[in-house]
């Protein structure tokens, strides 16, 4: 085979991509599927490519490290806030942002399930869907310790108890499990490296896997018919 055979084969099939890829664009919507359960999750997923935007923009001043006095990290978000060129406003995007995702992906999973989608054969997207929930609650979480404040640093220590089981699993058991997540006996620097790197690493990587079949599922079985 020429190559001129090859490149007029490698263009075909490009073109069969792009012929492919806007019949996926223009496929119609049915009737029965409402406006906010059309557009909920574009808006959901808009959101997500804001916070993975941002995110990446305060990565390039954040200084993920809890020791010293003052602490780097929280010395560059400091930084970021009140010197870095717009940094404020990066900031309040990606603050505001996932608040307001998580408050569009519940609505979603609302309207999702009021109109049945969680019925066969739908039931493994449902799943994944819960499954992208939960990994956006984890964001915010994890997120939440990063400007390494005396409010976030107290937050987390309550919130530790709380997702260790104290007080209704056995006492080894949840020590067991505070000290995995914290990386030691209390929140400390540790603490703060294991949740940037679950932050800005481990979430991303899932969330983008599951991001992927759950549109691929979306895609192939179409919008859940009401009751």
């Amino acid at each position: 085979m020429g190559l001129q055979a090859v490149i007029v084969d490698w263009l075909d099939a490009r073109f069969e991509l792009a012929d492919a890829v806007d019949a996926e664009l223009y496929r119609r919507v049915p009737n029965y599927a409402t406006a906010a359960y059309r557009y909920l999750g574009g808006v959901a997923m808009i959101l997500v490519a804001i916070e993975f935007i941002t995110g990446f923009l305060l990565g390039i001043y954040y200084v993920p490290d809890g020791a010293g006095n003052p602490a780097p990290a929280y010395t560059s978000v400091v930084f970021i806030q009140h010197a870095a060129y717009l940094g404020w406003l990066v900031r309040g995007i990606h603050f505001w942002g996932a608040n307001l995702l998580i408050a569009v992906a519940l609505l979603h999973m609302t309207f999702v399930f009021w109109n049945g989608g969680y019925r066969p054969p739908r039931e493994l997207n449902w799943m994944v869907g819960v499954l992208v929930f939960l990994i956006i609650l984890l964001f915010s979480f994890t997120g939440s310790l990063l400007p390494w404040d005396a409010n976030s640093y107290l937050a987390r220590a309550r919130e530790m108890s709380i997702i260790s089981g104290s007080g209704v699993l056995p006492d080894g058991v949840s020590e067991f499990i505070k000290y995995i997540v914290q990386g030691g006996p209390v929140v400390g620097p540790r603490t703060l490296l294991r949740f940037f790197i679950a932050h800005v690493f481990l979430l991303p990587g899932v969330m983008t896997l599951l991001l992927y079949i759950h549109f691929r599922l979306v895609r192939k079985q179409g919008p859940g018919e009401p009751a």
